[in-house]
């Protein structure tokens, strides 16, 4: 008898996966099921869809900020709507966010448990990472489907290139990063032009993306060594249907 809940559970873990083919699922592998509603609901989701809500965006004002954040085709400052268009496909898609009259758009493909985007010549690979009291509860490798049945999850929780020297140590994460469940990016290498760049110079690029109070929120920020801030753009949508 255990053995048949256990087999039902197994089963409803892959259906709950195997309904959903877009790029998150791919690169999340089971873990894809321990992600808060609203990241459920934006990243299963095929076809096109556009979200909307309020964000905040932050420049550098220097130079050389300025200079690059052109080139990598960031938003201008802003306080106000965001309207966030997302043309997702089973490996990828692309995402276009609207922060009043700035415009940026990307191109994001999985392949072997990466995340690339690309960013005008710019192009960066991101682990994803379960943070967040949910995925807590996913580490420990075991999934409460209800009624006294939980299933053992066996499948890789990372992927192999996690092996890889990461571009900023897990311990560098900020504290209020651990709080609301989510998921981080890890950023793992850029290529500019097709060219490896030093890992060193963008170990201050972070990215999450959680949920609080019940509603969809994103986190992201790039700073780079002395020449300090490129950007930082944070804010919600709403993602119900």
């Amino acid at each position: 008898m255990r053995n048949q809940a256990v087999h039902r559970a197994s089963a409803s873990v892959e259906a709950a996966i195997g309904a959903r083919e877009g790029m998150y699922p791919r690169a999340l592998g089971v873990r894809f099921v321990f992600l808060p509603r609203t990241l459920r609901l934006l990243h299963g989701r095929g076809g096109r869809r556009v979200y909307r809500g309020e964000a905040q965006v932050e420049r550098g004002r220097g130079l050389c900020s300025r200079l690059f954040a052109r080139i990598a085709r960031l938003p201008r400052a802003h306080a106000g709507p965001i309207e966030v268009e997302i043309d997702a496909h089973a490996r990828g898609g692309t995402w276009t966010r609207r922060f009043g009259t700035s415009a940026m758009r990307s191109r994001l493909v999985e392949r072997d448990g990466l995340v690339y985007e690309r960013l005008g010549p710019m192009r960066f690979a991101f682990a994803l990472e379960l943070v967040g009291e949910l995925p807590d509860a996913a580490a420990s490798g075991v999934m409460s489907l209800g009624a006294g049945t939980q299933v053992t999850v066996s499948s890789a929780v990372m992927p192999a290139q996690l092996a890889d020297e990461p571009m900023g140590a897990a311990g560098d994460k900020a504290e209020s990063e651990m709080d609301d469940p989510g998921l981080s990016w890890r950023l793992m290498r850029v290529r500019a032009l097709g060219l490896p760049l030093p890992s060193g110079w963008f170990a201050g690029v972070r990215a999450r993306e959680f949920e609080r109070d019940g509603r969809y929120h994103f986190d992201v920020g790039a700073r780079l060594p002395v020449i300090g801030l490129l950007v930082r753009y944070r804010g919600w949508l709403d993602v119900e249907d």
